[in-house]
């Protein structure tokens, strides 16, 4: 498969008045379109910062950035914005749905500035919802929802443009275990059946046992690039 994503010597710094602090120190790696990879690293790795950067939400202090074939390092904000919202869906670990909408809504909310007729969203927001098999929820508010649906309303939020990625930053870090095994059996599932490519960030051993690569950072410096053999199968998620 081609590369989707090639980053090559990274490095970002941050500077706050005449106080730079580096918190990546050249970090290069390749990741084929359709693979699962997880970005493991304790507190203060790097791992937040190398999130924002692939998900298009900061730029490189040096460096490139290639996406889809693209050097994408020096873009300004609204060509990133952009990028963002067609090329990444996220999920995050507090999931950031809106409490008294319904989830149709909340899923529909990605089409907000998007240039999709409005007459289409309805379709496009029910066939993910499908996708995550939440259809009898679909009038629901997400306030009446378990923190494992919650997740889910989520993942369908991400798929509804269909983008090139999914970036999923600790998706299991508020749910139980049974939640959090439906979670990454669902992504699990979307990158083997469906092809999409799963960048998974933890510091869980457990959920990046569903992956099939992990880069593990430490002191902002890429310390490995393991391969898994035996990944996790669909029900094997042990917490």
């Amino acid at each position: 498969m081609p590369d989707l994503i090639v980053a090559n010597n990274l490095t970002k710094q941050y500077v706050n008045e005449d106080v730079v602090t580096p918190v990546l120190h050249g970090i290069s790696f390749s990741i084929p379109k359709g693979q699962f990879v997880a970005i493991m690293g304790p507190s203060g790795s790097g791992k937040s910062t190398l999130m924002n950067i692939l998900g298009f939400l900061d730029v490189p202090s040096g460096g490139s950035y290639e996406f889809a074939g693209k050097d994408v390092s020096k873009l300004d904000d609204d060509r990133l914005a952009e990028m963002r919202g067609k090329n990444v869906g996220f999920i995050f670990q507090t999931f950031n749905l809106l409490p008294k909408t319904t989830v149709l809504d909340n899923v529909k909310l990605p089409l907000l500035y998007s240039d999709v007729p409005v007459s289409k969203r309805d379709a496009m927001a029910k066939e993910a919802i499908e996708a995550v098999g939440l259809a009898h929820r679909t009038n629901n508010l997400s306030n009446q929802l378990s923190g494992g649906e919650r997740q889910r309303v989520a993942i369908a939020r991400a798929l509804i443009r269909q983008p090139d990625v999914i970036l999923a930053d600790e998706p299991t870090g508020n749910l139980d275990s049974k939640s959090g095994q439906q979670v990454m059996d669902l992504l699990q599932s979307l990158n083997e059946k469906n092809g999409h490519t799963v960048i998974l960030v933890t510091h869980e051993t457990y959920t990046a046992e569903y992956a099939e690569r992990v880069l593990r950072l430490r002191d902002g410096l890429l310390q490995a690039d393991e391969r898994i053999e035996k990944r996790r199968k669909v029900g094997e998620f042990i917490k």
